[in-house]
């Protein structure tokens, strides 16, 4: 009698399939850091004081936020993040006999990219809203945007890719095996 294996969808869609489980991967690790660094500051924050409704000061508040908060926050956010999201992802596909050196890539690299995506989106979306407010401010904060995305998304892509590596580590060591 043979066993038949039922993979989970969502319609026409395999949450186990390579390219499913990669893209789902860096969808999570990118909305964590979406809503760890943007959304808590911009819930948390207090805009009925007065002066604190300029766009401006609206990113200024989340950067502040950003470089003010413990090692212990950033760690959940850069490392443990990362660190499950990997090792479940990479698990998920090798039980459903889908893992492999290219499911192991591909999973790894939408952990790191995701995060890196989500920062320069934040970069954006931050500009676009200073630029409906004024121009000429947005435009000469384009270098500063630039540079401050550029220098958190290297810090990101260090922290992350030790992180995914060690989700892949610890999967690779006592996790099930890949098929050959």
């Amino acid at each position: 009698m043979t066993e038949d294996h039922h993979r989970p969808t969502l319609g026409p869609f395999d949450w186990t399939e390579p390219r499913s489980l990669a893209l789902l991967s860096g969808t999570v690790t990118g909305l964590a850091g979406a809503v760890a660094y943007f959304l808590v500051p911009l819930v948390t924050a207090d805009y009925g004081a007065p002066g604190f409704r300029d766009t401006a000061d609206v990113t200024s508040y989340v950067l502040e936020y950003f470089f003010t908060q413990s090692l212990l926050y950033h760690a959940g956010v850069l490392v443990l993040v990362p660190f499950a999201t990997t090792a479940v992802a990479l698990t998920v596909a090798r039980r459903a006999g889908r893992g492999g050196r290219w499911t192991d890539a591909a999973v790894v690299i939408a952990v790191v990219v995701g995060p890196v995506v989500a920062i320069w989106l934040g970069a954006f979306v931050a500009l676009v809203a200073i630029a409906f407010q004024a121009l000429a401010i947005a435009i000469f904060g384009v270098p500063f945007a630039v540079v401050i995305a550029t220098v958190l998304s290297a810090i990101v892509v260090i922290v992350v890719t030790v992180s995914a590596v060690g989700g892949y580590a610890l999967v690779e060591s006592v996790g099930p095996r890949p098929p050959e």
